[in-house]
């Protein structure tokens, strides 16, 4: 279910949710939720099976990711779908092989702890307090129980203090230190010299094009295609058919009025008379008292706070505060403040410090917009508020009858008055329109949708938009006519052969550089030039990494030059030629310190995981028969 939940509640309804308890798996299914059958599992953990269904999801998920990072097509160095698969399946064993460690070793987060996480969050609450009814109804939108959800809940979190643990132990010593320091600061003479095949000169026959094409039927398939049926709401469509009237819009504005209000700012003055031991109340009023009629009388009041007024801060001011606002003093205080006018003097104000004169010289801000101004803003809120209400609901019962008659969209379009939208075919790689969304895409290649010919549930795209697909019609991949594809059947040949001619070449030439010629005579050879770097570090911004991680593998030299080589992507080769080596023990940063122990943490849970795998009782179903089974 936690996949499922991943393919098809995404957005506003479980977001927090799904991101929560999806953060300590990477390619996890949960069998006990998935449907059996008599279909073989594609391994078995320590008893427990990994359905197919748990490894389509997972491996397509692999896939897609891979695409998405690389633009749409997966390197072939990343190795053939075999290896993709290996991959796949040993991933889900280890971490089948953890849960079940960590459910074993009694890894768990408490009850209190536990109801603390739901209560926080803020998918289960209504006016800022968490509400059960809130909780139960999100939880039956996206297909989950109170309890499978806090079984979730409970493992993630039991995932996390596992690794935590894990993690806290690594340690950097000394000598990794030092270690880590001379690696890190070396640097390298090197220079390199590279040889290009010109692709204009190779020949491809028509033959060759022939045997390329029939020996490799798998590299020019066609990709498998479906076009789906879907119904779309939009909070923007819901929002079209509500109205809401002038009394409920007047009084959004006169509820929230403060919020369309500029903050009042008052430039204050005041005299403070304290109340002491040795000055009484009524002694310390009687003589504010005095103060206010001396004012009255025509005194300046600024000469009179420098000489009575006892805040030591402002007096010498002339009592002045400077600019206050709302929420800056002592209520009773503020509250005669604000009652005064321009220029006004107060009356005897009684606090907490003593007794105060106080008097208004400047006022600024409290404008208020009008509501004409703010009137089509608080309408299309009002719109939007309510239809986030009616959209869940539409979503509720779409999702009731698209489940109890799950052959068909047309029955609940019907009842709601909804169209059934056709989309345009697309793979699971790309697609245009609904199906431009990875979400859209994976969900309709799930088995649910493509081999039980199932309604999906809903898939939320952003925040404002959700969808229900199922399957209209599916093309099979297929091996495309040789007409169709010559000129990428030609563009291959002719990248093997360069990638052929320049190892070959590369090879022969680094083999006369150990025997004695040098970089230079070779550069006249290939009349190439030659890229002189200098001494350069491990992560120097201008050599290609793939220079450098070679140059940096090599040994030292311990007399004379050391050289290598190696073969790059489109028919190059590039010599690389090793002059000196220059350590440095400096202290490495912090930061790179830091570095070091996160990625020796990394390899001890690595280590963990590898280790608990390998302990497991594990039978897999052969690849070849998953490949037929599930048409991979």
């Amino acid at each position: 279910m936690l996949q499922a939940i991943r393919d098809k509640v995404t957005g506003w309804i479980a977001y927090g949710i799904i991101f929560l308890i999806s953060i300590p798996f990477a390619l996890w299914g949960v069998n006990s939720y998935l449907g059996g059958g008599e279909v073989p599992p594609a391994a078995t953990v320590n008893g427990e099976d990994i359905s197919l269904q748990e490894f389509d999801r997972a491996y397509t998920n692999y896939r897609q990711r891979l695409a998405q990072l690389f633009g749409g097509a997966i390197p072939e160095s990343f190795g053939s779908e075999s290896i993709l698969r290996n991959q796949v399946l040993d991933q889900l064993v280890e971490e089948t092989a953890l849960r079940q460690y960590i459910e074993g070793q009694n890894y768990r987060i408490g009850d209190a702890d536990l109801g603390r996480i739901i209560r926080n969050m803020d998918e289960f609450k209504r006016d800022g307090q968490f509400e059960t009814e809130v909780y139960e109804a999100q939880l039956r939108s996206i297909g989950l129980s109170p309890l499978g959800f806090e079984y979730q809940l409970r493992l993630s979190g039991s995932m996390e203090q596992f690794q935590n643990g894990i993690r806290a132990t690594a340690f950097v010593t000394p000598r990794d230190r030092k270690v880590f320091a001379s690696l890190k600061n070396q640097t390298r003479k090197i220079r390199s010299l590279s040889y290009r095949v010109d692709a204009q000169s190779l020949d491809i026959s028509s033959s060759e094009i022939e045997q390329y094409y029939l020996a490799n039927p798998e590299r020019f398939n066609s990709p498998e295609m479906v076009r789906i049926d879907y119904i779309e709401l939009s909070l923007d469509s819901v929002k079209q058919n509500i109205d809401v009237s002038e009394d409920e819009i007047s009084a959004r504005y006169q509820e929230h009025l403060e919020s369309y209000t500029s903050p009042e700012f008052r430039e204050a003055s005041h005299i403070l008379i304290t109340v002491s031991e040795q000055v009484s109340d009524d002694e310390a009023l009687a003589k504010i008292q005095g103060i206010r009629q001396r004012i009255q009388a025509g005194e300046d009041f600024a000469t009179l706070a420098a000489e009575f007024s006892e805040d030591p801060v402002s007096a010498a001011d002339g009592g002045n505060l400077g600019e206050v606002g709302r929420g800056d003093m002592v209520p009773t205080f503020e509250s005669a403040l604000y009652s005064l006018q321009l220029d006004e003097l107060s009356e005897p104000v009684k606090t907490a410090f003593g007794w105060h004169l106080i008097k208004v010289s400047s006022i600024t801000g409290g404008e208020v917009q009008s509501y004409e101004s703010v009137k089509s803003a608080l309408a299309d809120e009002l719109k939007s508020e309510l239809a986030e209400v009616q959209i869940y609901e539409l979503v509720e019962r779409l999702a009731n009858v698209a489940y109890e008659q799950s052959d068909s969209l047309e029955p609940a379009a019907e009842q709601m008055d909804f169209n059934v939208l056709t989309s345009d075919w697309f793979s699971r790689s790309a697609g245009t329109g609904i199906a431009a969304d990875a979400r859209v895409r994976q969900l309709a290649f799930s088995s649910e949708i493509l081999e039980e010919g199932l309604n999906s549930e809903a898939i939320e795209l952003g925040q404002e938009r959700v969808v229900f697909i199922r399957l209209n019609e599916r093309k099979p991949s297929q091996v495309r006519p040789l007409e169709d594809v010559q000129q990428q059947v030609r563009a291959e040949l002719i990248n093997q052969k360069r990638r052929d001619l320049s190892l070959e070449t590369g090879e022969q030439a680094l083999a006369s550089l150990k025997a004695g010629k040098t970089l230079d005579e070779l550069a006249l050879e290939w009349d190439g030039q030659i890229d002189d770097h200098g001494f350069v570090t491990r992560d120097q911004a201008e050599v290609a990494p793939a220079i450098l991680g070679r140059g940096f593998s090599m040994p030292k030299p311990e007399q004379g030059l050391v050289y290598d080589g190696l073969s790059l992507n489109g028919g190059e080769y590039v010599v690389i030629e090793l002059a000196a080596v220059m350590s440095n023990d400096a202290e490495p940063e912090q930061d790179s310190l830091q570095n070091l122990l996160e990625a020796k943490a990394g390899v001890e849970y690595r280590s963990a995981l590898n280790y608990l795998g390998a302990r497991a009782e594990v039978v897999k179903t052969p690849l070849d028969e998953l490949t037929a089974d599930n048409n991979y």
